[in-house]
């Protein structure tokens, strides 16, 4: 069980943040010309709010399990 949840965590707080970043950047940066600090802006804000969320959900979980 606990190496299950190190694979939830790494997934949520790791692979998936660092997947949308380069996503967001390759997309809004590169594809739509925006500027790089609009682009800086908007995907740390998104992520900020992805990480309180998610935060909240994973010790929620981790306290059920317990």
């Amino acid at each position: 069980m606990v190496k299950k949840e190190r694979l939830y965590f790494l997934g949520y707080f790791l692979i998936f943040p660092v997947i949308f970043i380069i996503s967001f950047f390759l997309w809004r940066f590169i594809i739509q010309s925006n500027s790089i600090w609009d682009v800086l802006t908007d995907f740390l804000s998104i992520l900020g709010i992805y990480y309180l969320i998610i935060s909240i959900c994973f010790s929620v979980f981790v306290y059920r399990k317990q």
